[in-house]
């Protein structure tokens, strides 16, 4: 058997069912585990020569410690409230039926699945002729996407929601505008990420990102140029991300005005003079975003539950739940899982 993985984004897939019509069983919301199972069988339906690998999230502290308002926002509404509480109810189930499915799960208490997905991408894939697919619907992701080589094998990315979203080292460009994996990754750290509360390199924005990375390649380039004479920075932006080491943010900046506040013309001049902070927001971003070079993980933050397939447990938690359609064809969804 070849040496091929599924590394399966666990709350991406989960909650992206939670999202589909309600189903009900005891009072309770059982649409994301009904989904997440026919996903799994789905997945090992069309990819039968990769062995699933479920992560789930634990929580990167070091991330809230460095930046605060880290995802600061995911539970700002009742509705995003309850149906967080629906979906934690039923990650017990999940769990329990993907282990009697013989589904191998992995939480590390410290870290995100992203960065999990990161470490084991590179792992996994260190082989010549393995194959690693990433399924999420976590665009983050696609930055571990990777050609295969004479030393090591080939990393590509899907968001199982959507057939059209599958992204290789052939269609990379096609489907993100960016020439590598790196471009890719940069070009959202210049960004930011609203859905994590990550504010991007002030001045550049959506737009800007891209242009700015394909016109110097790298910000890296960028610097080096600068710093070489061969590129002087007139617009504000590409000035705050190359001396932006500000310590003080704007409004901060602002209340340290000297002169008189009546004066506009001196305000708007002291205003101007603020150098940013895009050299240190790049930093940061790169530290938060980036999963190319993940640390293994501390043994004793790791919780693996390597499962076992038990067709007849696994019937049971799918009565307790009443997926009358799946025990219906028991046999014929259970032996998807057998295949080797």
């Amino acid at each position: 058997m070849k040496n091929h993985t599924l590394l399966i984004d666990g709350n991406s897939i989960g909650y992206a069912a939670q999202q589909a019509t309600k189903l009900i069983s005891g009072g309770m919301e059982t649409q994301a585990a009904f989904g997440m199972i026919r996903e799994l069988r789905s997945l090992r339906q069309v990819h039968p020569e990769y062995t699933p690998f479920v992560l789930w999230d634990g929580r990167a502290q070091w991330r809230f410690d460095l930046y605060p308002p880290y995802k600061g926002s995911r539970n700002s509404t009742p509705e995003q409230v309850a149906m967080k509480e629906s979906y934690k109810r039923q990650r017990p189930y999940i769990a329990r039926l993907l282990r009697h499915l013989g589904v191998r799960q992995l939480t590390v208490t410290s870290a995100e699945a992203d960065d999990m997905g990161g470490y084991f991408a590179k792992l996994l894939s260190s082989a010549p002729g393995s194959k690693v697919g990433l399924i999420t619907g976590d665009e983050d992701w696609m930055q571990l996407v990777r050609a295969a080589t004479a030393t090591s094998g080939e990393v590509w990315w899907k968001d199982p929601r959507s057939d059209g979203k599958f992204t290789n080292h052939k269609n990379f460009y096609d489907k993100t505008g960016c020439r590598t994996p790196f471009a890719f990754l940069e070009t959202k750290i210049l960004m930011g990420d609203g859905s994590d509360e990550i504010t991007g390199v002030g001045g550049i924005g959506e737009k800007g990102a891209p242009e700015f990375i394909a016109e110097f390649g790298s910000v890296r380039e960028f610097w080096r140029r600068c710093d070489a004479g061969e590129f002087v920075p007139r617009l504000k932006a590409h000035k705050r991300l190359y001396e932006g080491i500000c310590p003080l943010d704007i409004d901060q900046w602002m209340t340290n005005y000297p002169g008189d506040p009546a004066d506009a013309k001196a305000l708007k001049k002291y205003k101007d003079s603020w150098p940013g902070q895009g050299r240190l927001i790049y930093k940061r971003n790169f530290q938060l975003m980036q999963l190319l070079k993940v640390p293994a993980p501390a043994k004793a933050d790791v919780q693996l539950d390597a499962g076992k397939f038990d067709k007849e447990a696994f019937a049971e938690v799918c009565q307790e739940l009443a997926f009358a359609s799946i025990l219906k064809n028991l046999d014929e969804f259970t032996n998807t899982f057998l295949q080797k």
